[in-house]
This record gives structure tokens, sequence and C-alpha cells, in this order.
């Protein structure tokens, strides 16, 4: 529950911080679909009024181009929805140039300047997660708590007396196992002697227990980095 509530916190971080994106964004947008709409409809003028084509689809066009509003909700729907009866009405019907100008359309606005808007997006979520320090506290935490877990699985792998200590014979099999090796790299555990890796888990008794065990690999760890 801890981690839902965090990342909702950090949405709607991200979503105050993008505010001025967000506006800018939507100008943007709203720009080149009224450019790109006046022109459309303006070529589609003289085939919606012309009486010599017939009024069935004329009124077709008309739907989708006959007014401003209409231009600039069917722009809208050829950029985010389904651009291919909007598309299809004025190739079909009017002009097959207009294939040209929605393929334009499509890579220019559609592709190009959307993943820009995106990644501008992306980048702005990722920078107000670095400076948010209490996400990164907890981050911090849940990196912890994950990585204890780790090593408490690989020690109860080690720990087949099931006693609670490990043994220097139980300890060996770091050396002749190939899954405890991994394991162990992947904790970030670099040893080269494994006698002195044991004389550093170790308290001086001749047996690691599990809390020795997680201290020394945490210590390790932090050398390591």
């Amino acid at each position: 529950m801890t981690s839902v509530l965090s990342s909702l916190q950090l949405l709607i971080k991200c979503l105050m911080a993008s505010i001025d994106m967000l506006f800018w964004t939507f100008c943007l947008l709203t720009f080149l679909q009224c450019v790109a709409g006046m022109i459309v409809s303006t070529l589609c003028r003289d085939y919606i009024e012309n009486p010599e084509y017939p009024s069935v689809t004329r009124d077709e066009v008309y739907r989708y181009y006959g007014s401003f509003t209409r231009t600039f909700l069917t722009m809208f729907e050829i950029l985010f929805a389904n651009w291919a009866p909007s598309c299809r009405v004025l190739v079909d019907n009017v002009s097959e140039w207009f294939s040209i100008f929605f393929l334009l359309y499509r890579c220019i606005i559609g592709f190009a300047v959307l993943n820009v808007v995106n990644a501008v997006f992306v980048q702005q979520t990722m920078k107000t997660a670095s400076f948010d320090e209490e996400l990164a506290f907890k981050q911090k935490e849940r990196d912890v708590v994950t990585y204890t877990n780790k090593v408490r699985r690989l020690f109860q792998t080690m720990d087949e007396t099931g006693d609670g200590t490990l043994n220097f014979e139980e300890f060996s099999k770091l050396v002749t196992s190939p899954k405890l090796k991994f394991w162990m790299s992947q904790l970030e555990l670099d040893y080269h002697d494994l006698l002195s890796l044991f004389e550093f888990l170790d308290n001086g008794d001749g047996q690691i227990t599990l809390n020795e065990f997680i201290e020394g690999a945490t210590r390790l760890r932090g050398q390591a980095k």
C-alpha cells in the first residue's frame, strides 16, 4: 500500500511540475491543428459547394470538413484517433493527392512532434523524481530491504543443517557451487580468498550467524562500491 501511495505522490508531483509544459504543448498542438485544418478546409470548399458532384459525397465531406469546428475536431481525430475514415473521404472523393498530405501530416506531427513532446515529459518526470528527497529515501529503504532478503535467501540455501549458523565447510560451497557463486556476484559480493572472507564475516567463534552474514555482506558491498 505504501508503494502505491508513493507512486501516486510521485505522479501528482510530476503533473504539478509539468503544468507549464502541458499548457505550451496544448498551444503548440492547437496551432498546428488549426493551420493544417484551414489548409484542408480551404481545399475542400470548392468540392463541397459545387452542385455538379453527388450530394451524398458532398455531405460526407462536409461532415468532416464543412466548418472550422468540424475540421478542427477532425484534425484531432486524425492525430490521436482513427484517422482512416476522415482521410479516405477526401482521397476517394476529392483528390488522391490528399493521401500525400495526410501521410506527411501523420509522420511530422503524429510521429516526430509527439515523440519529442513525450521525451520532454519523460525527462521532466525523471528530473522531478531525482530531486525528490523523500522519494529517494524511500527508494533507498526499499533497496536495503530487497538486498537483505536476497542475502537471507543465500544464507538459508547454504545452511544445509538448518541450525541458523554456517561453519567453514558449509561456507566453502561458495567456491564449488556455480549457483551460489552467481548469487554472490548478483549481491555485489566480490571475494578472492575464501578464508579471509569467512574471517571477515565471522566474529571469532568459527560460525557465522544470519545477522553476521547480513551485516558482513552489507559492509562488503559498501566497500566494493
